[in-house]
C-alpha cells in the first residue's frame, strides 16, 4: 500500500465522520506525520483490503472513526482463517462431534480432526478419553472447555493482530533479548 493510498483513506474517514475526523491538517507537518504513522502500520497490506476493512469499520460504528490500529486488526480479523474466529461453543461443538464419530478407542485419529487450538484445549483438559468419560451434557465439563478453549486463545490474541512480517520482527527481537540473559 502506498502514501497516496493512505491520504485517500485518510480522506474517505475524513468524509465519513465530518467534524471528527481532520484530514488534511491545518498544517503540513501534522499532515505527514499522519500520513507516516497509517502508512507504517497498513504498508503490509494491499489496497483493497485496506478498503473493505475501513468500510467495514465505518459501517459498524458510525458513531467514531477507527485509529489505525483498529484498521490494522479488522484486516487480521478478515485474514485469520475460520478456525482461529471460533468460538468456544463452536470448539465444544468439534468436540462433540469428534467424540460422536471417533469415540473412546480412536483417540488419536478424533485429536487429528479436530484444529489446533481446540486440540491444545481439549489436552489441557485431560486428553480426549478424559471427555470420552464425561457426560454428554455436562454443563460444568462444557463450562470448564469453555474456559480452557479462552485460556489458549487468549494466549496468542496478542500477537494473532500484527502483520506478518511485523510479529516475525517482534519474535526476533524477543528471542535475541533472550539469548542475552
Amino acid at each position: 500500500m502506498n502514501k497516496q493510498h493512505i491520504i485517500e483513506l485518510l480522506t474517505y474517514l475524513s468524509n465519513c465522520y465530518s467534524g471528527k475526523f481532520k484530514f488534511p491538517k491545518p498544517d503540513q507537518r501534522n499532515n505527514q506525520m499522519m500520513i507516516d504513522v497509517w502508512h507504517d502500520l497498513l504498508k503490509y497490506y494491499s489496497e483493497e483490503l485496506a478498503t473493505k476493512a475501513v468500510k467495514k469499520l465505518v459501517i459498524n460504528n458510525s458513531e467514531w472513526p477507527p485509529s489505525v490500529g483498529a484498521v490494522v486488526k479488522e484486516i487480521e480479523l478478515i485474514i485469520q482463517p475460520p478456525e482461529n474466529r471460533m468460538t468456544a461453543g463452536m470448539a465444544w461443538k468439534l468436540v462433540k462431534d469428534a467424540v460422536r464419530k471417533y469415540g473412546y478407542y480412536k483417540p488419536k485419529e478424533a485429536m487429528e480432526s479436530l484444529p489446533p487450538k481446540v486440540r491444545a484445549a481439549v489436552e489441557h483438559f485431560g486428553g480426549f478419553a478424559e471427555i470420552c468419560h464425561t457426560k454428554e451434557n455436562d454443563s460444568y465439563v462444557k463450562n470448564h472447555f469453555h474456559k480452557l478453549y479462552n485460556e489458549v486463545t487468549r494466549y496468542d490474541e496478542d500477537l494473532q493482530y500484527l502483520p506478518e512480517q511485523f510479529r516475525q520482527e517482534l519474535i526476533y527481537i524477543s528471542e535475541k533479548t533472550t539469548e542475552r540473559k
